[in-house]
């Protein structure tokens, strides 16, 4: 039974269409009753021959809503059926993707004011999306299924007429008007924009908001820049407290490194145990960056700890990034990352009792099913003190418990790894690794850098010059957007920062310029996400950040910073006219 009490109607079948993809999003659900197509032009085709709607469910490997959905109803033959018959289904990894998830996400918080995955949008043969929404239990979507299958036959109108709004609305997000290139942002916008984020802060945990949080990498980032710039010590304080807390939090694992995607909590405890290669990324910058301003060795700590993740779980043999290790493993979310207190014991054995105390194990770490989730509960100074024992004895004890519990972790059934690599993310980890090896002192680091960024470069390039989306099994495939190609370039000018390589700023300048010949809006001076915008119904413009930086925040930074770097007034002048595009939208 599942969660909801509902059991699936299973019967072993033969694979779909899905057998055939890498992803392994898509590979997971390549025994399912469904009849999944892949997204290519054959779904289109065959809705338009059967006349049916199309059904896009998009999601991603690591995702738990998304496992527990295809469990409850794409694994039940009945709704199968249904879906079989009234549909053509078509499947979607949002990693490889997310030129179509962009633009049936916007659809579906353009009709439910929401978004989130998985993601089920309905459409029209052509695409042209009507109705949609995330996760269902199986009883809702059942009826959903009939609902809309009705619809499409006995009111056709109406879903054009939705379908024609909702396409209308998205280009709508991506229209900009032609501005001067010489309008300024004044010291005011910015400090507008640093009080409207201190009234969203969080005094007592850090980060913005309540729960769930993220950590939100970019606005961060942006705080830190802005102490810089106007030398405001609450804007570093903001920070300083944030990393802290979430490194002595649940979201950051204590034994192994690394940080899940968010916490379910406003104070960082319960962590929904997915973790991802680009939160990673960009927190190992962070921190370093964090190091560098504060001198605290927590935060060297804790960008080094996270590197020995990515080294350990997340590389390939060949040096580039994998995607993300999934929330679940075989006892259910978040069992591989937590402990009851007898197992705690058994793996450190006599000093056990100390340890339990320092991660709060028993107490503040309780977690449901009487398993812990490992934290930081007390300050390293007072809990040396009070147990008689200096800072180092301390650091040594818990550097002994950490490496013990690893050992025995690595015995637990494991989360499942999505083994591609995406170039964007890479690029990521890529200037994470530069940015270690300056930060820290580390050439490793940078040694790792170069290693990803020369196989991407050798193996991930297409003919045209621009490069390919994702890797793996030997295999590049899917033209890459504008997010691969502007991080890549970043990336590269990072590189040649930490190593002052020519070779790095050579590929840098090549990337900039197929970004200025195949991306580039005339009209807005801004750069559309997808090369050639294959079933898109308009030329998507992203502007906004979210987990990662919107693609066109890292082209204006990269241009910018290229310009000086080069002398060249091609990508001085392109920065200039994103900045005055934008800049109504930092003013408001």
């Amino acid at each position: 039974l599942t969660a909801n009490g509902h059991q699936p109607q299973t019967t072993p079948l033969m694979p779909n269409r899905l057998i055939h993809e890498t992803s392994p999003y898509l590979l997971q659900h390549a025994r399912n009753p469904v009849d999944w197509f892949p997204y290519v032009d054959e779904a289109f085709a065959e809705a338009q021959r059967r006349n049916v709607p199309m059904l896009f469910s998009i999601g991603y490997s690591a995702c738990h809503w998304c496992h527990v959905m295809e469990h409850e109803s794409f694994e039940d033959a009945e709704i199968a059926g249904i879906m079989n018959e009234n549909f053509v289904c078509v499947k979607v990894d949002r990693e490889e993707r997310p030129d179509v998830d962009l633009v049936y996400m916007n659809a579906v918080q353009l009709m439910q004011g929401r978004g989130g995955w998985p993601l089920h949008c309905f459409a029209l043969p052509d695409g042209r999306p009507f109705w949609g929404g995330t996760y269902f239990r199986p009883e809702q979507w059942k009826e959903i299924l009939i609902q809309v299958a009705e619809i499409y036959r006995t009111r056709h109108s109406d879903a054009e007429a939705q379908a024609s709004a909702i396409v209308s609305g998205i280009a709508g997000q991506s229209l900009f008007e032609p501005r001067n290139e010489h309008i300024g942002i004044t010291k005011m916008s910015f400090e507008n924009a640093f009080a409207k984020l201190q009234s969203q802060f969080d005094t007592e945990n850090g980060g913005f908001g309540h729960a769930p949080k993220f950590p939100v990498p970019s606005v961060l980032n942006w705080l830190l820049q802005y102490q810089q710039a106007y030398k405001d010590q609450s804007a570093l304080e903001m920070v300083l407290l944030t990393l802290r807390k979430m490194a002595a939090g649940g979201i950051y694992d204590q034994a192994g490194g690394g940080f899940a995607r968010y916490s379910t909590d406003a104070g960082w405890k319960v962590p929904h145990f997915e973790k991802m290669l680009y939160d990673n990324a960009q927190l190992v910058s962070l921190y370093c960056d964090a190091f560098k301003i504060s001198g605290d060795r927590r935060f060297r700590n804790v960008a080094e700890e996270t590197l020995a993740f990515i080294d350990r779980e997340l590389t390939s043999p060949e040096g580039v990034f994998y995607s993300s290790l999934d929330a679940d493993s075989e006892g259910g979310e978040g069992f591989f990352y937590t402990w009851t207190l007898p197992g705690f014991e058994e793996a450190l054995g006599p000093y056990s009792d100390l340890m339990a105390e320092y991660f709060g194990v028993g107490k503040e770490g309780l977690w449901e099913y009487e398993r812990n989730i490992l934290l930081r509960p007390h300050d390293d100074a007072l809990f040396a003190q009070r147990h008689f024992l200096s800072q180092d004895e301390l650091s040594a004890l818990a550097g002994k418990a950490k490496k013990d519990l690893l050992k025995y972790r690595g015995r637990r059934p494991r989360p499942a790894t999505d083994d591609k690599a995406l170039t964007a993310w890479n690029a990521l980890m890529i200037r994470a690794y530069a940015d270690a090896g300056l930060a820290l002192g580390n050439r490793k680091y940078v040694e790792r850098a170069s290693r990803a960024a020369r196989f991407i470069l050798d193996n991930m390039k297409n003919p045209g010059g621009g490069l390919f989306r994702s890797w793996k099994n030997g295999q590049a495939r899917i033209e890459g957007f504008l997010d691969d190609h502007a991080m890549m370039a970043e990336a590269l000018l990072r590189l040649y920062q930490a190593t002052s390589d020519e070779y790095w700023l050579t590929e840098c300048t090549g990337l900039a310029g197929f970004i200025l010949e195949h991306f580039h809006d005339p009209v807005s001076g801004l750069f559309f996400f997808s090369k050639k915008n294959v079933r898109s119904f308009h030329g998507t413009i992203e502007t906004f950040d979210g987990a990662v930086p919107s693609s066109n925040s890292v082209l204006a930074g990269l241009f910018f910073s290229l310009g000086a770097f080069t002398d060249n007034g091609i990508f001085s002048d392109a920065a200039s006219r994103m900045m005055a595009q934008t800049i109504a939208a930092v003013q408001e």
